[in-house]
């Protein structure tokens, strides 16, 4: 019988063994880590490419383009493909405006796939792409465009290099705006090729939706051109301007100046970028008069005929207030409640304040809606300053009723007067009316939201006439516009140290709050000045730039005059 020798056997079992193992591995390549090994192999083959949707436009409400897409080139290369990376270099650079070196840098390795420069203007693609280099390439990617340059450009925002929103409206809804991208994926070789078996598998892109803002693109020009002339004019650090239609709560212009423009909003600073109507805070001075007025006579407490002795100041927890123009010390003077705020005197109000007491007073306030966001669709929006009451010293409630010692935002103030204009009823602010979806048109609309009466129409109607007063005889008499029934209020307040601690000598914010017609308003218009150094009241700052861009606003939207005049000349 034939036998196998012991050394034959040794390389049986070793041969066994061997394929044993051998089987073992490609069972466990095949069949347990199978998933692993696809993934990597499709990794090393496979070059995936993101397709940015189309981003949505931003329009006014009449339809005028305020931000858009357009396609632009952007360059970039494979390094496995370029043979000489020195004169690639020296060759690109020359036209794309960056340093040899740069270039250099960017291609000296064996990637496949690098940006050289995004987004091209036309002559520089042209220039590269004549060339017709191996191993530079190009993709057509979007680029935004502000064709209105400046005009809104706090409120729009602005978008960063992939088109992701970065301010204003742009970062707000990006999301919604930007939409879904899409992918291509292409099978090619380690070194970039594309391979001529290979699969190419696309997903298309899903396109952002269009907003439309409450803006009208005419009255933002208006006031944005009358704001900068005005804080020139008054040697002003800035101002801002917000107007709105306070049956609505629609923002038709949401102005602040210095501005910047969106396109180059890298040549700004961070300072002059953010949007101050809804970030920053400032003591509203007098204007916050109507608070106290609105909750004396919601009360029943006073009516505008009630007369007080007003002293020439008020001593109260050991602080004495005084009138921004004084009288002796020790003079008293009779004054009905309705002069009290036409004449805006600071010891009256306080006078009435003390009547309200802290706890009413306090609520009136956060009825208004201060010390908490209006909800407006804008980023960062501030809550303003207010302490809660249990919080206050006993001076608090004489200085908080003529506006010291509570900050609030410009938009927080508006939204304030609106219903004191509206026969009471409080209506959420907008800026942004509708969503359309590009893909069927749908659209999806921001609901006009009311808010609830908070003072009755009767009391509206009283503070309204008061205010009417205050333009007719009182403080606001610059704003009269013949033909015009006019309300309004001025404001004039110290303006508060960085940090919060005591007031910074010699500057003022200086505002005025106005409305017309008065009985049946169709505009809202806010107006304030920051650190004017030729005049520091309300008067004299901003209510000729809130004139001018009322008579300009009357003219666009067609307001009929509501006053029997012979003359109409303004």
């Amino acid at each position: 019988m034939f036998s196998i020798s012991p050394r034959l056997r040794v390389l049986q079992l070793l041969l066994w063994g061997f394929v044993t193992v051998l089987i073992a591995r490609l069972f466990i390549m095949q069949v347990i880590e199978y998933d692993f090994y696809i993934k990597k192999s499709r990794s090393q083959v496979s070059k995936v490419f993101t397709i940015f949707p189309n981003r949505g436009e931003i329009y006014d409400r009449n339809g005028v383009p305020l931000a858009f897409s357009t396609p632009v080139h952007s360059a970039y290369a494979i390094p496995t493909q370029i043979e000489n990376k020195r004169q690639f270099a020296r060759t690109v650079s020359a036209i794309t405006g960056q340093t040899e070196d740069r270039v250099f840098y960017l291609i000296n390795n064996n990637g496949a796939f690098v940006w050289i420069k995004r987004k091209l203007d036309d002559g520089m693609y042209q220039r590269l792409a004549t060339l017709n280099i191996q191993g530079l390439n190009f993709v057509q990617e979007d680029i935004r465009v502000y064709p209105q340059q400046d005009l809104s450009a706090h409120v729009l925002g602005f978008v960063g290099i992939d088109n992701q929103g970065l301010g204003g409206i742009e970062y707000k809804f990006d999301q919604i705006l930007k939409g879904n991208p899409g992918k291509i994926t292409l099978e090619g070789d380690p070194r970039g090729y594309r391979l001529v078996s290979g699969k190419k598998e696309t997903r298309d892109p899903f396109e952002g939706a269009n907003i439309t803002t409450t803006i009208d693109s005419y009255l933002q020009y208006i006031a944005q051109k009358y704001l900068r002339e005005g804080v020139i004019e008054n040697g002003a650090e800035g101002g801002q301007v917000i107007i709105m239609d306070p049956r609505t709560g629609d923002i038709l212009a949401l102005a602040d100046y210095p501005g910047f423009d969106s396109n180059n909003w890298r040549d700004s600073s961070d300072a002059i970028r953010k949007n101050s109507n809804v970030t920053d805070v400032y003591e509203p001075g007098s204007v916050f008069k109507l608070v106290v007025l609105a909750g004396v006579l919601e009360e029943n407490i006073v009516t505008t005929r009630s007369v007080l002795s007003v002293p020439a100041t008020l001593t109260i927890g050991g602080r004495t207030i005084r009138e921004a123009h004084g009288r002796e010390a020790g003079e008293t003077d009779s004054r009905t409640v309705g002069e009290i705020v036409e004449k805006s005197l600071n010891v009256g109000t306080s006078l009435l304040a003390l009547k309200l007491g802290q706890k009413k007073f306090f609520d009136y306030i956060t009825k208004f809606g201060f010390g908490k966001r209006t909800g407006i669709e804008l980023p960062a929006e501030s809550r303003g300053i207010l302490n809660d009451v249990k919080r206050w010293t006993e001076p608090d409630i004489a200085m908080i009723s003529f506006g010291q010692g509570v900050a609030v935002t410009p938009i927080q103030m508006i939204a304030a007067v609106q219903p004191i204009v509206n026969h009471g009823e409080k209506v959420k602010p907008r800026i942004v009316w509708k969503f359309t979806r590009k893909k069927d048109l749908s659209v999806d609309a921001v609901p006009i939201t009311s808010e609830g009466q908070i003072i009755s129409a009767a009391t509206a109607k009283e503070v309204v006439a008061v205010l009417k007063d205050t333009v007719g005889t009182g403080t606001a008499v610059g704003a009269k516009i013949p033909g015009y029934s006019i309300g309004g209020k001025t404001g004039t307040a110290q303006k508060v140290r960085q940090g919060g601690f005591g007031y910074e000598p010699g500057r003022y914010i200086a505002s005025f709050i106005g409305f017309f017609p008065a009985d049946k308003p169709e505009v809202l218009m806010l107006v304030i000045v920051d650190s004017p150094s030729k005049s520091i009241y309300g008067a004299t700052v901003a209510i000729p730039i809130w004139r001018k861009i009322a008579l300009a606003t009357i003219d666009h939207l067609n307001i009929f005059p509501d006053v029997p005049t012979a003359n109409l000349v303004r």
